[in-house]
């Protein structure tokens, strides 16, 4: 199940400031539904290189649709994001959201399955021997 559709986008930022957005050779008023999907694949990959085996696919988390959403209305609003109040600031909340969930230092909510911790998507584990050189046994060389 997506977490993020053309639906969501235009539940959030409406389907009148959309289409202005999406505007590029469609007709004036209508959301130019390939620039709109273009822009939500790429926020749905970009959440997901952070949150991919975090969650149970089947039900995804809210909060992932408010963070790609933040995203997708970056990239669709590209130099223009500047000139958009809270369009930046939601883009870099975003993706600082998703950087602390990868740390494990946020949550997802309930959705996380059980056999991976929130932060940890089942990590290779990686051992090593004691070190035979240190700072203090090379003094002097």
């Amino acid at each position: 199940m997506p977490y993020l559709s053309a639906q969501d986008m235009i539940d959030r930022y409406g389907e009148g400031f959309l289409a202005e957005i999406t505007a590029q050779g469609a007709a004036p008023g209508v959301v130019d539904m390939g620039v709109l999907q273009v822009a939500i694949d790429d926020a749905v990959s970009v959440t997901e290189s952070y949150v991919a085996g975090l969650y149970n696919a089947d039900t995804p988390p809210r909060a992932l649709t408010m963070h790609a959403a933040a995203i997708a209305w970056h990239r669709l609003l590209g130099a223009r994001a500047a000139a958009y109040d809270g369009a930046k600031e939601g883009y870099d909340a975003a993706l600082s959201f998703l950087r602390e969930v990868r740390r494990g230092e946020a949550s997802l909510g309930d959705e996380t399955p059980a056999d991976t911790g929130p932060g940890n998507p089942q990590l290779p584990q990686i051992s090593a021997p004691q070190a035979t050189f240190s700072r203090d046994s090379l003094k002097g060389f």
